[in-house]
């Protein structure tokens, strides 16, 4: 605690300086769960706290730099995952390795977690920037979720296009990450967490849609005439969870009944976090599953959000629109 009041989110320019003020409300709704967090990380990955505030004090020392604070809400989604798996109570001995890396590769995962008697699970994070697409939400009356043979001119109206792209770089860029693991470990598993808003119909479509998800024949990313499958991501867990960060940064109460921004969740609390598994990928052992709290989509399917919708048409264009 004492290096983050003497460091650059103290002394200079940064988002978060209201946020570590001990003095401050804020301390108590962001700061104090931060710290938390980051001593979670470091009694299984010593390391692990110096690091990360290093890289939280690096988005700063511009005025109001909205990249900046981007990079810090992607930063909060990232620890939010790594922080609840090193506080989790495993039934086994488990291991963690921060940001390890394989088979002579120069990128890596967050984290690796071998558990005892089951085997080795990487968990790679990923947030997008939904800025300019939240103002596209909020205004316009028709919106595409999946790559479809509607012509976004045929619709009366501005349309909102599909958010499709980040989860095909995501997927990419992990399954470039897991490769070495795999080729080393055949047993290896893995997992890419994409935290979204609470909008998770979006990313949920990108990957499933008939049309052209990601996991589907019909997949727009292709390559010699065929989808590319990602074989060495097992499966992606969505998290609703950006919408919650950008709240508690903001000092405002977080819904869901998260008592503040780095909460994970309890199992079987709402919202739950959907599992989408890789056709081409392996299934994750349960012990992995339940550490992630994680709950395959189909479970789900009774419930819009997780079912893939290609098009909506909002009602409404409110700051909060219903379709």
């Amino acid at each position: 605690m004492k290096a983050i009041q003497t460091g650059p989110i103290r002394t200079g320019w940064h988002w978060l300086d209201y946020n570590f003020n001990p003095k401050t409300p804020g301390f108590v709704t962001v700061g104090g769960p931060t710290v938390m967090a980051l001593a979670a990380g470091d009694a299984v990955m010593p390391g692990f706290a110096a690091e990360q505030l290093k890289r939280l004090e690096s988005f700063g020392g511009i005025e109001k730099n909205h990249g900046h604070y981007q990079q810090i809400v992607a930063w909060y989604c990232e620890v939010l995952v790594v922080a609840h798996l090193a506080a989790y109570p495993w039934p086994a001995p488990v291991a963690f390795e921060m940001e390890p890396t394989a088979g002579g590769a120069k990128v890596n995962p967050e984290v690796v977690v071998n558990f005892a008697g089951v085997g080795a699970l990487g968990v790679e994070v990923k947030a997008p920037d939904l800025r300019p697409h939240l103002e596209h939400r909020a205004s316009n009356p028709w919106q595409l979720n999946a790559r479809t043979g509607v012509s976004p001119a045929s619709l009366d109206g501005a349309v909102t296009l599909p958010r499709d792209n980040p989860v095909k770089d995501f997927l990419v860029s992990a399954d470039s990450k897991f490769a070495g693991f795999r080729a080393t470990d055949p047993d290896f598993r893995s997992v890419l967490v994409i935290v979204w808003d609470d909008f998770v119909n979006e990313p949920l479509t990108a990957l499933t849609s008939p049309a052209s998800g990601l996991f589907t024949p019909n997949s727009f990313h292709r390559v010699d005439g065929g989808p590319v499958e990602y074989p060495n991501v097992d499966a992606v867990l969505l998290i609703r969870h950006q919408h919650q960060v950008v709240e508690g940064l903001a000092g405002r109460p977080l819904a869901d009944d998260r008592a503040h921004l780095l909460d994970y969740g309890l199992p079987g609390s709402f919202p739950p976090h959907a599992l989408v598994t890789n056709p081409a990928g392996r299934r994750l052992p349960t012990e992995f599953l339940s550490a992630l709290h994680a709950v395959p989509v189909e479970v789900l399917s009774a419930a819009a959000e997780y079912n893939p919708g290609e098009i909506v048409m909002w009602t409404s264009t409110a700051d909060h629109p219903a379709d």
